[in-house]
Parts: structure tokens; C-alpha cells; sequence
């Protein structure tokens, strides 16, 4: 019984079933949103408790999709061990496999062995004399390749454990800074300030990319300046600062309109409320819009992220209660009671994430694993060839047709060169 479950266990056919169980439960973790509170399931769809009840709301890290990424480590290191004992035999210099019956002989009209077989070497081919068969060659390259699926193996082991070890311990988060805001990672000893933001556009004004001019300071004193895009994060002390986006931030100012006096001046982001307390009024930043235009619904909206045509809308509630709601640009104030407010001026800010992964650099060791496998899967991969007087066979078990047409090439070469000299 127990050898039953063994051999199942890690056996290909299980190995296919969970791979597929991944793509599946991957696709739903992928067109469901991720990591929101249950009440938004519940809300927005029928079958709600099955999306909770199998952790489709956090595909990635719940404990099923733990389940199958354990079982797919341990089927695929019980494969690669069960390969080992096949790949040192066929990796030793006596292993030679006999060609098939059908095999095509690929033997040119003008050659000899005694052409043949210096060609051969020359083309990296070790040759030598069959023992058992005086006359008959056997010419061996890349006996090397054998290993391939096994590192490529190793490679795939290693970048899911490293993945398991650095989602486990991996610190990361989320922050905004505006232009000459600090953050600070107190652990790693450093902290980040903002130099600038700013964003290119293209032709049509929609956004090209956006830039963040970062500051790096060790004991508040300044050591490096780095500017960071999307996929250009930046890296210190093994943190990585990653752009993901922006906004922007609208200064409001509140004056006595007597006698002109600044009482409040503070930054709003779109959708934000304020209190002014001497007024009880609360004062909200419904959004900015920067390249303002009058929508269809006859909602405002920004056309671009330029400031071609900047105005805010903003909401008023007075002891909670709705006062008024309007539009304004920059050079504009709006009077309630004794006080004037206005918007000024609004400046981008930048959004950030800073994460620390610990099997980072195991990810990569394991990524450059699977690359060197691949490489000898399917490039180095062993080429045998058999050869007498008359007869060439190629034999290989990765890629016959390949390898077959490579010969055939190197063959028409040869006797378009014996013709020519002929």
C-alpha cells in the first residue's frame, strides 16, 4: 500500500493532475480582485462562499494553494531522484544506445572513414572504435546534456522554496511622499527622501512614464541620489523601492477675509476632508483636475495629467450638514461666513513600495538553474553517432529530427565540397 502511494506520488501523471489544479486555481486568483475585505465577495458575487471557502480571494497565499505547491516540490524532487540513477549510466563513457531499425542512413556519396572521421572530431565529436564491433565507430558530444531536466528540476525546486521562504518573512508596504518628504526604514538603518517627481507624455498627452529623484540618507546624511521608474526599482541595504504610482496633492489655504490673515494652510489629496473647526465646517477636495473639461454626464473630468487648464471641485458641510459645491480654478476663492478659501497651487506626489525579500537571491540562483537546464535540454543536449564503412546513423533522445537535420546539413556540405574538388 505504502509503495502504491509512493510510486503515485511521484509518478508523471501526478504531477500533469497538479499542475493543472495550479493553472485552475491561478485563473480564478487571477480575474478575482485579491486580499479585499469578505464583505466585497459577499456583495458582489453568488457563489461567495465558495470564493471564501477556497481562498480564491487570496490565491496566492492561502493554505490551499500551499497544499498543491507542497505535493508539486515533493512529486517533482521524487522524479528528479528517481532519474538520477538512469543519468549516471547514460552519463558514463561506455553508454552508447543502438539506432532503430528505421534509422536513416545519412552517409555521404564521396566519403571515407578516413574522411569521415577526422570531420567528425573536428565538428567536437570524442570518437572511438566499438569493442565489440572491429570497424564500426561511435562519435559522442555533449555527453554532458544528460543532466538538463535534472538541474532544470533543481532550478524549479529552488525558486519555490526561496518564493515560500521570502512570502514568509518578506516586509513590505505602502507610502506616499511629496517633494522634500522623508521616509524612514529604521531596521535597515537608512531613510528616503524625495528630491522630485515628475512624468513625461506623449503626443496625445496621455502619460509616458513617471520618475521619482530619490535621496538616500544614513544618519540624516545624504549618500546616494538615484532616479526610479516603473521596473527600475531602487535598492539598498537588501529594500527595494518600487514605483507604482502618483497623484497629486492640492495646497488649501483658508484666510480671514477681514483682514486677509492665513488661519490654515494644509495638502489635500482628491477625495480628502478636512475639518476647520472655528467654522465647524467641514471642507472636502471631491478631485482635481489639472486638464479640466466637462464631461457628457456632466461630471468633471481631466482630459491629461498636464497642467493645461487646472480647476477643483469641492464640497461644503457645515455641522455635517451639505452647504454648497463648486468649481474653481487656482486664482479663485470662495467666501463662507468670515472666511475665504481657496486652492492655490497642487503638486504631484509619488506612491511607493518597499519590500525586503529574503529569497531574492535564491530566486535568482534558481532562475539561473533553470536557464543552464534548459540550455542543455535543448541545446547540449547528447548527439551519438554510429558509423562504419557505408553506414552514418544519427541517435539521439531529446531531439532526433533536430539533430538529424543538423547531420544531414554538415553531410551536404561535405559532399558539395568532395564534388567541388572532384
Amino acid at each position: 500500500m505504502i509503495s502504491r502511494i509512493k510510486r503515485w506520488l511521484f509518478s508523471l501523471q501526478f504531477g500533469i493532475f497538479l499542475l493543472i489544479l495550479m493553472a485552475v486555481y491561478v485563473t480564478f486568483g487571477t480575474l478575482l480582485p485579491q486580499n479585499l475585505p469578505d464583505a466585497f465577495y459577499v456583495e458582489n458575487y453568488a457563489w461567495n462562499t465558495l470564493v471564501l471557502l477556497l481562498g480564491f480571494n487570496k490565491a496566492y497565499s492561502s493554505w490551499i494553494f500551499r497544499v498543491i505547491m507542497v505535493l508539486f516540490l515533493i512529486n517533482l524532487s521524487g522524479c528528479t531522484l528517481k532519474m538520477i540513477p538512469s543519468l549516471q549510466r547514460r552519463f558514463h563513457h561506455n553508454y552508447f544506445p543502438s539506432p532503430t531499425l528505421n534509422a536513416e542512413n545519412l552517409w555521404p556519396d564521396h566519403a571515407t572513414l578516413a574522411t569521415m572521421l577526422p570531420l567528425l572530431k573536428k565538428k567536437g565529436f570524442t570518437v572511438s572504435e566499438s569493442p565489440d564491433e572491429p570497424g564500426t565507430y561511435r562519435a559522442v558530444r555533449h555527453r554532458f546534456g544528460v543532466f538538463g531536466p535534472t538541474i532544470t528540476h533543481i532550478g524549479i525546486i529552488t525558486i519555490i522554496l526561496s518564493s515560500f521562504v521570502g512570502n514568509y518573512f518578506a516586509q513590505e508596504g505602502f507610502f506616499n511622499l511629496m517633494p522634500g518628504e522623508t521616509a524612514s526604514f529604521h531596521e535597515e538603518n537608512f531613510s528616503v527622501s524625495l528630491s522630485d517627481f515628475y512624468i513625461t507624455h506623449r503626443e496625445d498627452g496621455s502619460v509616458e512614464q513617471y520618475y521619482s529623484d530619490l535621496m538616500v540618507l544614513e544618519n540624516d546624511i545624504p549618500i546616494k541620489e538615484e532616479t526610479i521608474w516603473v521596473n527600475k526599482p531602487l535598492r539598498h541595504n537588501g529594500m527595494m523601492l518600487y514605483q507604482t504610482s502618483f497623484g497629486w496633492a492640492s495646497k488649501l489655504q483658508i484666510r480671514e477675509t477681514a483682514s486677509g490673515d492665513l488661519v490654515q494652510e494644509s495638502y489635500m489629496r482628491d477625495e480628502e476632508t478636512i475639518f476647520f473647526q472655528p467654522a465647524h465646517l467641514n471642507i472636502q477636495l471631491f478631485g482635481y483636475y489639472p486638464d479640466f473639461q466637462i464631461g457628457m454626464d456632466g461630471m468633471p473630468l481631466t482630459m491629461t495629467q498636464e497642467k493645461r487648464n487646472p480647476h477643483y471641485a469641492v464640497v461644503l458641510y457645515h455641522f455635517g450638514e451639505f452647504v454648497d459645491s463648486f468649481i474653481m480654478n487656482p486664482d479663485q476663492r470662495f467666501t463662507y461666513l468670515d472666511y475665504e478659501i481657496s486652492f492655490p497651487d497642487s503638486v504631484m506626489y509619488t506612491g511607493l513600495i518597499f519590500r525586503k525579500d529574503y529569497g531574492y537571491y535564491a530566486v535568482l540562483l534558481g532562475c539561473l538553474f533553470l536557464l543552464a537546464g534548459l540550455m542543455l535540454a535543448f541545446y547540449f543536449y547528447p548527439k551519438y553517432i554510429y558509423i562504419r564503412d557505408g553506414v552514418l546513423h544519427a541517435i539521439s533522445r531529446q531531439n532526433s529530427w533536430g539533430f538529424s537535420m543538423w547531420l544531414k546539413r554538415q553531410m551536404s556540405q561535405f559532399n558539395k565540397k568532395e564534388g567541388d574538388i572532384q
